[in-house]
């Protein structure tokens, strides 16, 4: 095998879509006998969160290539990249080859985030917090319904240099995204949908706030005593 690629047709894909794009496989100077060609999505820590067969068996002559079309399953629960916390996601190939060694290859994937992920991220913000990181949890997440194992775990730093973090927890779905929002060691749900009227991203703004404030007279209080 001289040559494995997998393209997307977008560099950029949405979650709950089906991505399209071509898999390209090239012999080289013999005949070769493909088992079957697979794409996943794998973390940067190795945790692989799509796995879709685009081929079963076939032969390929010498020095002959095959383009092979394919649409690839993002679910909704995929982790989205933010610019400044970014979630380091690869596609990768495998071509199992019969008699010989996988012919594996990788490439970057970027994953847009919704308009329900938007909304959350500009609550959290408005409250003075900024994205500071972004990745996976394999934790139990109570109240929060899943299809996956996982879920994506933001981390935000407070503006304020004395500031604490917030952690959200995060579960999109095809109506928007549930989260788990712990800040100043309170924990609160929220549902946040794609049409949502702002109304309870208000409430989750002003609910931090209140949280900040409130560990911050508790410390204040430590300090004096």
């Amino acid at each position: 095998m001289s040559m494995v690629v997998a393209e997307l047709h977008e560099p950029c894909v949405r979650p709950g879509t089906m991505a399209p794009g071509r898999l390209h496989v090239v012999a080289g100077a013999r005949v070769v006998d493909v088992e079957k060609a697979v794409l996943g999505v794998a973390t940067g820590t190795g945790s692989t969160v799509i796995r879709h067969q685009v081929a079963g068996r076939f032969g390929l002559p010498a020095r002959r290539s095959r383009s092979i079309p394919f649409l690839l399953p993002i679910p909704w629960e995929t982790p989205v990249s933010w610019p400044e916390a970014p979630a380091v996601l690869t596609l990768r190939t495998r071509v199992a080859v019969a008699g010989g060694p996988a012919v594996d290859t990788a490439a970057d994937l970027e994953v847009h985030p919704t308009l329900a992920h938007h909304r959350l991220v500009r609550a959290v913000t408005a409250a003075g917090f900024g994205l500071l990181r972004s990745g996976l949890a394999f934790t139990p997440l109570p109240g929060v319904r899943r299809s996956m194992p996982y879920f994506q775990d933001l981390t935000f730093q407070s503006h304020r240099p004395s500031g604490g973090g917030v952690r959200v927890a995060v579960v999109a779905n095809p109506v928007g995204l549930d989260a788990v929002v712990t800040a100043a060691g309170r924990r609160r749900l929220v549902a946040v949908r794609h049409d949502d009227e702002q109304a309870a991203l208000r409430r989750l703004t002003e609910w931090l706030r209140f949280a900040v404030a409130a560990e911050w007279q508790l410390q204040r209080c430590r300090v004096r005593t």
